[in-house]
């Protein structure tokens, strides 16, 4: 008797011992399954879009800081053009006696919403002309995030907001 505990759900067919589930309990735990992966959809998507963000934001705080350094090791100056209608930032090298443009080094294109920014311009000296404030907003969310560049130093630091 003890062994047929240990063997879980059978039932008798023709004298058969069978075992293993009908289908209406199949169906009970697939629609149980499904209610909460219906209710646990909203969460996981605003998870995603706000990782989104994040990813946006950290790329573009690494491109201005590495393009900072450039900067300094080869002596020239390292701009940021922000398109705010494409969501769009080219990096353009220029000399720093003149400013003219020596090359665009590359253009981002970002998943989410530059809603504001100052173009950035990194001189040999590692400083910018002028403070600017780039902020990024979610495509789908009130999210967004702040990154701030020092005109005195050049550093760049990220806050959410």
């Amino acid at each position: 008797m003890l062994n047929h505990f240990l063997k879980g759900p059978a039932r008798r067919y023709r004298g058969k011992m069978l075992s293993g589930f009908s289908l209406i309990e199949l169906l009970i735990v697939l629609s149980v399954i499904a209610v909460f992966a219906f209710l646990g959809l909203p969460v996981f998507r605003s998870y995603i879009d706000y990782s989104s963000l994040k990813k946006d934001g950290w790329i573009l705080l690494s491109n201005l800081r590495s393009y900072r350094e450039l900067a300094v090791v080869e002596h020239f100056n390292y701009k940021f053009d922000f398109d705010v209608n494409a969501d769009t930032y080219t990096i353009e090298k220029r000399d720093p006696a003149t400013g003219s443009l020596i090359g665009t080094i590359t253009t981002v294109s970002l998943d989410n919403n530059i809603t504001g920014a100052t173009d950035t311009s990194f001189s040999p000296r590692g400083d910018t002309d002028v403070s600017s404030v780039i902020t990024i907003r979610s495509n789908s969310s009130s999210d967004s995030l702040t990154i701030n560049v020092f005109s005195t130093t050049g550093l760049s630091k990220i806050s959410s907001s």
